[in-house]
């Protein structure tokens, strides 16, 4: 009994990737105009929005856009 060879239907059509960008400790805390330990206290206390990438804090730009948003309107 022979085998025939899978045909696949076509190549798979690459999506787009989408980076996020992200900022630092320094850039947040600039524009929060606050030291970058307070800012690093409110990142582990979940003040503001932040991941811990092995010893680096890194906020995503949609989140604290929407987080300065959300202050300035109240």
């Amino acid at each position: 009994m022979d085998k025939k060879p899978v045909q696949s239907a076509g190549p798979v059509p690459e999506r787009p990737i989408h980076i996020e960008p992200m900022y630092d400790s320094h850039e947040v805390a600039l524009q929060c105009k606050v030291s970058e330990k307070s800012l690093q206290r409110w990142a582990r206390s979940g003040k503001i929005p932040a991941v811990k990438l092995g010893k680096l804090w890194r906020f995503r730009k949609s989140a604290i856009d929407e987080w300065m948003d959300r202050r300035m309107a109240s």
